[in-house]
């Protein structure tokens, strides 16, 4: 073990105080289609060197409030087959690959490759414990694997991850009066609201239901196709504003608090570039959805409900943390990086095990979560709610967005 030490993100601090049944069971998991066979020992120098320029691939976390890098391990590709297997099998031992993790002793990911297929492609398969990957990892991860695979040389372009924690910290401690009285009506508001939505859900939260709701390729165009320029409004703000209208018919209420999800990347004005940087850097704050008298006004109500937030949203978790947060949390990711290459692609549709024990619960009463791909979106929403307002809540999310798109491309 090295003797660099890193203190915690406040996203990573919330994480480790949760009581989570499968703490070392919170992954993200990802296959890279590559159109050749892959070399296997090419692949073990390649992810050394991956793990030797990103740091965080290295760490552990034995508590204390601190992680510590250790050195470079021996690189354990595993394999496997597909041929004469199943979906549930090839599932089922996808998910033994990530199952094993440690926070306390390491190492975090595990990789492997996967052969077999029809068409001749093999697959790089990864995961990685959330403590050291976010989503926006993924697209870095496999650029500098396909790079040193190929034999390139690729230089540390990108600040560390510590460098990041010491300008998180050092802007909480110098944040204006002005934030801190921001926020803190923000936590006074949020809080009124509760128990409106603990009496929409079920009392025992743990009857989750998970639905999925998709928006067509002529949806997702006139998101992007937009007849006002003058007033051009990106796909996160038309997905919250459908969301408002849903939120509205479910609660009876203009103004409902919900917690937004953010890469977390930016937000701070420092010389240090992480936007090339491996870790997990997730930012949540508190933000109203209000709905207005026309779409329009909502459109705009929303985007300038959202410009006011400051440093986009990095000072709330470093000031106040992330407990006692609005209990509804969107996260949506418009684009991600290599999904739609033609080799080294990333393949977000093709299973690569449980990455999440659903052991693990976060007390959110509402979870949506999505990521734009190939001219379409989709997101997941997963509730405790009572099975009637569940299913309002996702209909009417679909069918508002589709209103939206549809008044901001005539």
């Amino acid at each position: 073990m090295t003797s660099e030490t890193i203190d915690y993100l406040p996203i990573q601090k919330w994480f480790m105080q949760k009581a989570l049944t499968a703490r070392n069971h919170f992954n993200h998991s990802f296959l890279i289609r590559v159109n050749q066979p892959l070399d296997k020992e090419r692949v073990q120098n390649a992810l050394e060197k991956l793990c030797r320029l990103h740091g965080m691939l290295r760490a552990v976390y034995p508590g204390g409030g601190k992680c510590f890098l250790k050195e470079t391990p021996a690189i354990d590709v595993k394999e496997l087959d597909i041929r004469g297997k199943n979906d549930t099998e090839i599932f089922e031992e996808l998910t033994r690959w990530q199952s094993r993790f440690d926070l306390e002793s390491g190492y975090l990911w595990q990789s492997g490759i996967v052969t077999g297929y029809e068409d001749g492609s093999e697959r790089i398969y990864l995961a990685a414990h959330h403590m050291v990957v976010d989503a926006a990892s993924w697209s870095i991860i496999r650029e500098d694997l396909k790079g040193f695979y190929d034999g390139e040389v690729i230089e540390n372009r990108s600040g560390s991850y510590r460098q990041w924690v010491d300008a998180v910290k050092e802007y909480a401690l110098t944040a204006s009066d002005e934030e801190k009285v921001y926020w803190e009506e923000s936590r006074r508001q949020q809080q009124q609201q509760l128990s409106l939505w603990k009496e929409l859900a079920e009392k025992d939260n743990s009857l989750l239901q998970l639905s999925r709701v998709e928006f067509s390729q002529e949806t997702v165009r006139k998101m992007v196709q937009q007849n006002h320029e003058a007033n051009h409004f990106d796909i996160s703000e038309v997905l919250l504003s459908g969301l408002a209208y849903a939120l509205h018919e479910l609660s009876g209420e203009k103004n409902n608090w919900i917690t937004l999800e953010k890469h977390g990347r930016d937000g701070i004005t420092m010389p240090v570039d992480v936007s090339r940087t491996v870790g997990w850097f997730t930012a949540l704050f508190p933000v109203c959805l209000t709905v207005g008298g026309s779409i329009g006004e909502t459109l705009i109500g929303n985007r300038e409900r959202l410009r006011e937030v400051p440093g986009k949203g990095i000072g709330y978790g470093a000031l106040y943390g992330y407990d006692n947060m609005p209990c509804i949390l969107f996260n949506y990711l418009e684009k991600l990086i290599g999904t739609d290459e033609s080799n080294w692609q990333l393949r977000l549709e093709e299973a690569s095990g449980e990455s999440m024990s659903p052991d693990n619960r976060f007390d959110n009463i509402v979870d949506i979560n999505g990521l734009g791909r190939e001219g379409k979106a989709g997101l997941w929403v997963e509730s405790c709610l009572k099975e009637e307002n569940h299913q309002l809540l996702c209909e009417a999310f679909k069918r508002n967005v589709e209103a939206v798109a549809n008044d901001i491309h005539r």
